[in-house]
């Protein structure tokens, strides 16, 4: 696969869409301005030293095996409001508008802090829980049954049969720049279109996308990915807005996580990011209608 051919770090929005439609990823450059970044670092780095002095800096399952030098930092709406911006950034919102449609909402807003020493994280996808298209008549795949790791396994090509469209969009904020000696993410290109998972193994067909501080790389969610070995001598900042459909179970529970005083402040466009919006009806409390749900404080009880 010629590299050159691969997407390129870009601010034209046209070129995003196009590459992340063909090659399942894209690189927005420079989205943030040297203030920013520096604002959002600085409280990334605070906030992940007091949560490590108070044993708070919880695993991820699905790092790599093994791994206690990277660091995870969940529900970063509740630890600064310098965080919302990446989360309403309008090249995000436009991008999860593209793959996902103009309803959509956060399945999770983290930061994944890559230290040296660490292990690369075996190769994935970000909805591997969405059931293989079935023909009628066929024993259809019981989305419930489903488990992390067990396929269908096959090759990185495009499918020739009907494959599940994409139900989530990860953007990844490059706090840092991100380079391969530091462990910048790793994606197999075009895999999105094969309709299958990988085994987790590295590839010779992986690229790792480099770019500056204030950009962001984005991936479809069915895109085989992985993080890279950091082998620099500091660590790799990383913070993802994760977005998913209005009907897709998030990955972290924004509603009974959203502490009482950061909810008082949030506008309504990030109350909706957040799923205090019923879609359609689905995830009403009460009025199926409302503009926003009632907690269940202010709900009907028995009479």
């Amino acid at each position: 696969m010629d590299s050159q051919s691969l997407p390129q770090p870009t601010a034209d929005l046209d070129t995003l869409r196009s590459d992340l439609d063909t090659w399942g990823y894209c690189v927005a450059k420079d989205l943030l301005d040297a203030d920013t970044v520096a604002a959002i670092s600085d409280r990334l780095v605070a906030q992940a030293e007091a949560e490590r002095e108070a044993s708070l800096d919880y695993r991820f399952p699905a790092d790599a095996e093994g791994d206690h030098v990277n660091q995870w930092l969940y529900l970063l709406h509740n630890k600064g409001k310098v965080f919302h911006q990446l989360a309403l950034h309008p090249v995000a919102r436009a991008l999860a508008s593209h793959v996902l449609g103009a309803d959509h909402q956060l399945s999770a807003i983290d930061s994944h802090i890559t230290y040296p020493g660490n292990k690369p994280m075996p190769l994935h996808t970000d909805q591997w829980w969405m059931p293989q298209p079935s023909m009628p008549g066929e024993r259809h795949n019981r989305q419930g049954d489903l488990i992390r790791g067990e396929g269908p396994f096959g090759e990185p090509t495009p499918s020739t049969v009907a494959i599940s469209p994409p139900m989530v969009l990860n953007f990844m904020w490059m706090i840092t720049d991100f380079t391969v000696a530091n462990g910048a993410t790793r994606v197999v290109p075009g895999s999105h279109l094969s309709g299958v998972q990988p085994t987790g193994e590295p590839r010779a067909d992986e690229a790792q996308p480099e770019g500056t501080a204030g950009s962001a790389i984005i991936w479809d969610g069915r895109t085989w990915h992985g993080s890279g070995l950091n082998t620099s001598d500091g660590p790799r900042l990383g913070l993802t807005t994760f977005f998913c459909g209005p009907v897709v179970r998030a990955l972290t529970n924004m509603t009974y996580a959203t502490r009482p005083e950061v909810f008082d402040e949030l506008d309504d466009e990030m109350k909706r990011l957040l799923g205090f919006a019923p879609w359609n009806g689905y995830g009403a409390t009460d009025d199926p209608m409302a503009d926003f749900v009632r907690p269940a404080i202010e709900t009907v009880g028995e009479l």
